[in-house]
């Protein structure tokens, strides 16, 4: 196994632990925008000091930063609120499976613009992790909605663009400018849509503070981090692949803190998604 593509698991797996804190901070009455300011606004204060040297600073300032601030900002944010409008018509297993079609909008993006034609190897391990990911939702709970399924194949192709659009500037800047650009840039739009609720709240606990440090360090900084780096080693269409071993530990999380159970279907599901990412090594 190559860097690339450890790097590449371990960023999904560390994307993983987004539920587990995430739904700890809706537990405790916090509402969606606002938990995801706190982790971006978190992101950005811890990766500051990182900021040290010329170079990183002039790759936040430059045309690509920009873009990445931007681009990111825009279609991770619609990503991510498009993923929970999924949730509430066809429930997180359908969602999830719909949001990791994305790697499919990597494809043509790549094709599109690059003239890229994926390897039939590829294709085939994109399709095995599809199918895996299909059984780790565990279809028996699925609810089919039309609604639903447009807000789940918005959020996968604005997640396809942030991710394609970042890891095309993330080549000219460092991976800590890219990483700063990308948290700054969601960071200013929950923000936004913060102050336009009108509903600002303070995380004055210690188990909030804990839970958006965590939020920022494993679920954000690392997991981006990590995929940028492995973006010096293989191409975005793998490594968006192999970014699909982010529902199997949130389902090991839940087994492990929230006591939930794990279908013989999803273990299949597990099986299938690790014979995906061998084909892909």
């Amino acid at each position: 196994m190559n860097l690339g593509v450890l790097l590449a698991i371990l960023s999904g797996a560390f994307y993983g632990t987004l539920g587990f804190f995430g739904v700890s901070l809706l537990q405790e009455g916090y509402t969606l925008t606002n938990f995801l300011f706190w982790r971006f606004l978190f992101a950005v204060i811890l990766l500051f000091p990182f900021l040290n040297v010329k170079q990183h600073w002039q790759g936040v300032f430059s045309k690509y930063g920009m873009v990445i601030t931007v681009v990111s900002g825009i279609f991770y944010a619609t990503a991510t609120g498009c993923y929970f409008y999924a949730i509430e018509y066809i429930g997180s297993g359908l969602a999830m499976v719909l949001f990791f079609c994305y790697p499919i909008f990597v494809v043509l993006l790549d094709w599109l613009h690059g003239r890229n034609i994926p390897s039939k190897l590829t294709m085939l391990g994109l399709t095995v992790v599809i199918l895996g990911t299909l059984c780790l939702s565990d279809p028996q709970h699925w609810n089919i909605s039309l609604l639903g399924l447009f807000w789940g194949l918005l959020c996968a192709f604005s997640f396809g663009v942030y991710f394609y659009t970042s890891q095309l500037a993330i080549k000219s800047i460092s991976v800590i400018s890219g990483t700063f650009c990308i948290c700054l840039g969601n960071c200013l739009i929950f923000a936004i849509l913060v102050l336009l609720n009108g509903n600002i709240q303070m995380p004055v606990t210690i188990s909030a503070i804990g839970n958006i440090g965590a939020l920022a360090v494993l679920s954000t900084l690392l997991p981006i981090y990590f995929v940028f780096v492995a973006l010096r080693y293989i191409d975005s269409t793998k490594a968006s692949i192999l970014s699909v071993f982010e529902p199997i530990v949130t389902i090991i999380l839940g087994v492990i803190f929230l006591n939930e159970k794990i279908t013989i279907v999803q273990y299949i599901g597990v099986g299938v998604v690790l014979v995906g990412t061998l084909i892909l090594d």
